[in-house]
């Protein structure tokens, strides 16, 4: 009966989501939140019984890997919800333990995508849903709502797709060199040159590696060096830097730095950068 009675405050939670204001998005968000809570609660209740959501810490350990899972996952639903579904990084770890456990495992998917899907990472939150759907009984009202999130959220990735190759694409003609020379050890020494969006993440949206014994030199970076989907355009605010080191690219102690340049990017952009100890 308590149980039930949680299983009826999360639809009720949802419900209330729903009617509070925020527009189709937040009644669509919403909807997505109460199925996703109702999924996973009974898949716990159904695997688990109400005696094993108590368990201790220790007891939890002994479990085995899937049944784990969905307590660990019901632990970061019931978080996220108490949040009024704002997620920080430790809910998140939660959500992606459980999925270490269980690659398949509704909650932890079903949440993780809303996460994505209002962070507006809709690629994502994409692929999150379709692994979901993929463990939902066909034609179920829950497999209809997250295929309905599946279609926005491509939908929506479409269009920013399209946004964005509609803008002018930008390029950094950066200037680099020594303030003064290289020791012995670092004569053979890598420069990575990279810029990366102000407000974005700290993944270089493009980078360029050379070799010290080039510099001083001028480097032209443009949509040709992007990493992994990044792209330059008119408009966009990037951090431009380079780093001298022995390492990798993430760096070592004693490498050689300049001072980043913030550039609000129009189609061409000059800078310069001088890497010292």
């Amino acid at each position: 009966m308590i149980w039930m009675g949680l299983l009826a405050a999360t639809v009720l939670l949802g419900l209330l989501w729903a009617l509070r204001g925020f527009g189709r998005q937040g009644a669509f968000i919403s909807a997505l939140v109460t199925i996703v809570a109702l999924v996973g609660s009974t898949f716990v209740y159904w695997r688990l019984g109400a005696y094993e959501m108590s368990l201790s810490t220790e007891a939890l350990n002994a479990l085995p890997e899937t049944e784990r899972a969905y307590v660990i996952a019901q632990a970061a639903q019931d978080e996220f919800l108490a949040r009024d579904r704002v997620a920080d990084q430790e809910i998140i770890n939660l959500f992606q333990v459980a999925l270490d456990l269980d690659p398949d495992q509704v909650t932890a998917l079903g949440s993780l995508g809303i996460i994505a899907f209002e962070a507006s990472d809709y690629p994502q939150a994409v692929r999150f849903w379709t692994r979901m759907l993929a463990q939902l009984p066909p034609g179920s009202e829950q497999a209809k709502a997250i295929e309905t999130g599946i279609a926005r959220a491509t939908e929506r990735a479409a269009q920013e797709s399209a946004e964005k190759a509609g803008l002018s694409e930008a390029v950094i003609e950066l200037s680099v060199s020594l303030s003064q020379a290289v020791p012995e050890s670092l004569k053979d020494a890598t420069v990575f040159v990279f810029a990366r969006e102000v407000s974005g993440t700290s993944r270089p949206l493009v980078a360029k590696r050379l070799s010290v014994r080039e510099l001083p030199t001028t480097v032209r970076l443009s949509n040709q060096d992007a990493l992994m989907g990044g792209r330059l355009h008119a408009g966009l605010v990037v951090e431009v830097a380079a780093r001298l080191t022995v390492g990798d690219a993430a760096g070592t102690q004693g490498d050689w730095k300049g001072d980043p340049i913030v550039l609000s990017l129009g189609r061409e952009n000059r800078a310069e950068l001088t890497l010292k100890p």
